[in-house]
């Protein structure tokens, strides 16, 4: 009950401070509370603003309201952020349209159709530049002041980014105002699958900014957190601290310069997730094969010491100045990560003596990565022949290296299927899939590098460096014609380089390059406006991928083709209905993406494989509505028909089958109301539809791994007096047993990810 203890402390602790209750706002008062919320950081506030921004810059790299960009964005604010009461991004993705996640790593999302990996740095971006601090824990919400989801192939500005689209996270920035926010939260289990205060958590978090010279010029911003959380799994735990200093310079009314650093280390126990009972026969046979006989959800295949630690140093700069109608704009990040892991990880379910059996090797591996981008951009308005022009000139640039090497590499023995026998002088990992019994091993330190037993296993030690540099070259231009045309094009030129070092434990020890390159890759979009707040679009843009270099196939070949992508798209955007109080957009879209990567589990480990075509045909529609003053709804649909067209001969049996972790149909509400007295409370409802959870990559195992839909119930209560606040979340109401997704290829059978029973997060604020 130590839990229960600390918090209801915490709680009295801050009570004491003098409060006094909220008055009814007028439309004057919010719209003030919202200019000193922008100015001065994070206020708890009744309704303010939207919980959808009307403005995003991430689609067109400019300050362009939404209704001037021929492509799908949506800019989830600081106030909804706040709203959901979610500890990291990944959270919040079941109330984005369109996105969900789709592994275990905090790259695995699906956007549009389209996966992204745990390698794919482009896919989640913070502030418009690659690169996160930490590769598997998703980033935490306390240092994000709004997120923005650009939909589609961005490569023209971006680069390598995939089809789908990406999310960029908006840190919080200095202010000019003094403002100090202390925050603690606590959170424990109340399920039928993990009993209250039986794992619990607790996270303090300190948000401070204000000026750091008379004369306002120089401004400070410090965000840190630390936590330690159990998680509902067995053995479940991380530990994670999070600070995040910055500094503004106004060198002049129109120039500012801003520094911001970032420190992220995470402890916490590996876990790949549930294992689901396959009998190893092709389809034709195959009889017991059912994501229903999984374990309980709460059932681990990772010995209770088995660990990651990941820590993750960044150093971002930005440099604005603006002369005239023209700006320029400068801005780089430097991210330095490490991490070790040491794991007996899970390869695969076998039948042996009648009774099905996690197979798992013991592995360790330590991983660098060094990132580097900067971005250089200028952009103005002007007029030619009658026309306005928003013109944007840049120039990008990246460097990356990583390193990842293989300390422990030790493949089970595999015992008689019969009998259930170890071999004689052999080393069995296997677990039972109901009972796993981790006292029946050796201790990860006594196992040798490889498995002596086995043959050829040497070659698995592998140490991979991989050397990385790309540039590109772009210009975009929004042009009015008349008042109720707009046209938009956009043109990019790129070349990247990748090298393979040699390996300096294996043959052959050769060094692997491979440049690519391309010179025209285009997008380009029409609106029109027939009032000023509604628009007509029309667009086309295009993406384009080199394959990672780190990848490899069964034979242990990398001769992947880059992935290309082409996206059609029309919608309609809509602002200010119904007096002022709905926005909306709703779009349709086509994507065909060529080369997709699929990944399976080989001896090698995990090996990669190429398919042909896929194409992902959709329909999206999301609003922000406040019926009345202090009520709000935002929501969100999408129908998304994602399949593989054309495949390579040795996988024909690929083609048209559902593109993996996609569901057909999705759909979210969070609404909230505010009374005058300072109480408020919310209610969210989100459903994800049936879906396969895995590409088959083999014509003997063609078994789609049926995913179910779900639909989840969350709420909130909150209330606010002067400076304290205290919010109490309540999520899965309804204790919904579900399946968020499941790994990529075959070894999805072994990485699915269950969701979180019904949960209680309370939350206590005080700000001066």
């Amino acid at each position: 009950m130590k839990f229960a203890a600390n918090l209801l402390a915490a709680t009295a602790v801050l009570a004491l401070v003098p409060v006094t209750p909220l008055h009814a706002q007028t439309a004057d008062t919010q719209s003030a509370e919202t200019a000193e919320a922008a100015e001065g950081g994070d206020q708890d506030i009744v309704v303010t603003g939207h919980f959808l921004d009307d403005g995003s810059k991430s689609a067109m790299k400019m300050d362009v309201p939404v209704l001037d960009t021929p492509f799908s964005v949506s800019s989830y604010s600081g106030e909804f952020v706040k709203s959901l009461e979610t500890a990291s991004v990944a959270d919040m993705y079941n109330y984005m349209t369109g996105l969900k996640k789709s592994g275990g790593t905090a790259y695995d999302i699906t956007l549009r159709g389209f996966k992204s990996s745990g390698d794919d740095r482009n896919s989640i971006m913070v502030d418009g530049l690659p690169g996160l601090t930490g590769r598997y824990g998703s980033p935490p919400t306390i240092g994000v002041e709004r997120i923005e989801l650009v939909k589609g192939p961005m490569s023209v500005l971006y680069g390598q980014i995939q089809p789908g689209g990406f999310v960029n996270i908006i840190t919080k920035k200095p202010q000019s105002s003094a403002q100090t926010t202390l925050e603690l939260r606590g959170n424990t289990w109340i399920s039928k699958y993990r009993g209250a205060f039986e794992q619990e958590g607790l996270t303090g978090s300190i948000d401070s900014t204000g000026p750091l010279a008379a004369d306002g010029a120089l401004m400070y911003r410090l965000v840190a957190q630390y936590g330690d959380n159990d998680g509902f799994r067995d053995y479940a735990n991380q530990k994670q601290t999070f600070v995040a200093p910055s500094l503004t310079w106004e060198i002049g009314s129109d120039t500012t310069f801003t520094v911001q650093g970032e420190y992220r280390r995470t402890r916490e126990k590996f876990d790949q997730g549930l294992a689901a009972p396959f009998d190893g026969l092709t389809s034709a046979t195959s009889t017991i094969y059912d994501i229903g006989a999984v374990a309980d959800i709460t059932t681990t295949y990772q010995s209770p010491d088995d660990f990651r630690v990941e820590e993750g140093k960044a150093v971002s700069a930005y440099f604005k100045h603006d002369f005239g109608n023209w700006a320029v704009n400068v801005s780089g990040r430097h991210v330095d990560y490490n991490s070790r892991q040491q794991e007996f990880s899970s390869v695969n379910v076998a039948r042996i003596a009648g009774e099905f059996r996690v197979t798992r090797r013991a592995r360790e591996l330590e991983t660098k990565r060094k990132y580097d981008y900067l971005d250089v951009n200028l952009n103005g308005e002007f007029e030619t022949f009658g026309l306005e022009h928003k013109l944007l000139i840049g120039v990008n640039a990246g460097k990356d290296r990583v390193s990842e090497n293989r300390l422990k590499f030790f493949n089970s023995s595999n015992r008689n299927a019969t009998t259930g026998l170890c071999p004689a002088g052999g080393t069995c990992l296997d677990i039972g899939l109901y009972d796993p019994d981790f006292n029946a091993f050796p201790d990860f330190d006594s196992l040798p590098a490889v498995n002596p037993a086995l043959a050829n296993q040497a070659s698995l030690l592998t140490h991979r460096i991989i050397d990385s540099s790309n540039w590109g070259i772009y210009v975009s231009d929004l042009i009015t014609v008349t008042d109720w045309l707009k046209v938009s094009a956009s043109l990019r030129k790129f070349r990247e380089k990748a090298e393979v070092q040699p390996d300096a434990r294996n043959t052959p020890n050769i060094l692997n390059k491979r440049v690519t390159k391309r010179d025209f890759l285009p997008s380009f979009g029409i609106l029109l406006q027939p009032k000023d707040n509604i628009t007509v679009y029309g667009s086309y843009a295009e993406s384009f991928v080199p394959a990672d270099p780190g990848i490899f196939d069964i034979n242990g070949q990398n001769n992947f083709a880059p992935l290309e992508g082409k996206q059609y798209e029309a919608g309609i955007k809509a602002e200010d209905l119904l007096d002022g109080r709905l926005n909306a957009t709703a779009a349709i879209y086509r994507i065909d993406q060529i080369g997709q990567i699929t990944q399976f589990q080989c001896p090698l480990g995990s090996c990669s494989a190429q398919i042909g075509k896929a194409r992902s045909d959709g329909f999206e529609i999301e609003g922000n509505y406040e019926p009345v003053d202090n009520w709000q709804f935002i929501f969100g649909y999408t129908h998304i028909n994602a399949r593989v067209l054309t495949s390579i001969p040795e996988q024909s049996f690929q083609i048209g089958r559902p593109l993996a972790n996609v569901a057909k149909n999705a759909a979210n509400l969070w609404t909230r109301y505010d009374w005058e007295n300072g109480l408020g409370v919310g209610l969210g409802v989100t459903y994800t539809g049936p879906r396969h959870g895995i590409l088959p990559t083999s014509a003997d195992d063609l078994k789609p791994l049926d995913l179910p839909g779900y639909l989840l119930v969350d709420a909130g209560v909150y209330y606010k007096a002067d400076a304290f606040s205290v919010n109490l979340k309540f999520g899965n109401i309804l204790d919904k047993k579900y399946f968020e997704s499941s790994g990529a290829g075959s070894s999805g059978r072994v990485q699915i990810q269950a969701g979180q029973p019904r949960y209680l997060t309370l939350t206590t604020r005080y700000t001066f």
